[in-house]
């Protein structure tokens, strides 16, 4: 899914969730959404999928379209154990990020 179908679908369907993803294995962010028939897409550029090396540059490509809301996810690694964290966010907000995870 490129930004421009991601900001299209958000206006049409308001209360889609996206996400913001780390694996614990990288620092590597990645924004999906889930879709309202429960597909998970993930933003793509060119038909590759884009990723970032910070969560604040996710957050502001998602700001750039501006959608207000998004789950920050991270997924914990197979050694590592555990479940899965998430948080909800408000883009609007000027709160530190990296607590967020």
């Amino acid at each position: 899914m490129e930004l421009h179908q991601l900001q299209h679908a958000a206006a049409r369907h308001p209360d889609m969730e996206i996400r913001v993803v780390r694996s614990s294995l990288s620092h590597i962010y990645q924004i999906e959404c889930i879709t309202d028939d429960g597909q998970q897409r993930c933003l793509s550029r060119r038909g590759k999928p884009r990723l970032f090396r910070s969560i604040d540059e996710a957050v502001d490509e998602l700001q750039g379209v501006g959608l207000r809301r998004a789950w920050i996810v991270r997924h914990p690694d197979e050694e590592e154990g555990g479940a899965t964290s998430r948080r909800l966010i408000h883009l609007d907000d000027n709160a530190p990020l990296r607590m967020a995870i």
